[in-house]
């Protein structure tokens, strides 16, 4: 089954035998069940989740704990955290930084290596 495209930051976790998770809720927006089955505990939730292979739940609450645990076998477990956005001018500054940083400097020491090839430095002419 495909995994659920989730609209924000995802981290993929396994979980052993007998090993649980613990995240802090505000942290956790949803938790899918990529192999195995999930006990999820949310602290001040008055239910236990248990999601199966290839099912999702979303987080009813933004605070205490959320607790991950595998039932019976080895999990994997993805983990949606939300994502915070970039303001526009944000983006564009991170943009320009990105292209001045991979484009425009290696073409300058390309450039300024090119000159020195071409003009040797003028202290070694003049000491002649």
């Amino acid at each position: 089954m495909n995994s659920i495209q989730f609209p924000f930051a995802t981290q993929d976790w396994t979980l052993g035998k007998n090993r649980a998770l613990a995240l802090q809720a505000a942290q956790v927006k949803s938790v899918e069940a990529l192999s195995g089955a999930l006990w999820v505990t949310v602290s001040g939730s008055s239910q236990d989740f248990f999601v199966q292979s290839g099912d999702y739940i979303t987080i009813p609450c933004s605070h205490g704990q959320v607790v991950i645990e595998p039932l019976g076998v080895d999990a994997v477990v993805r983990i949606g955290q939300q994502a915070e956005a970039m303001r526009w001018d944000e983006q564009q500054q991170s943009f320009s930084q990105a292209v001045y940083v991979s484009i425009v400097c290696p073409m300058v020491r390309g450039l300024r290596r090119a000159a020195d090839w071409l003009d040797p430095s003028p202290a070694a002419i003049r000491a002649h």
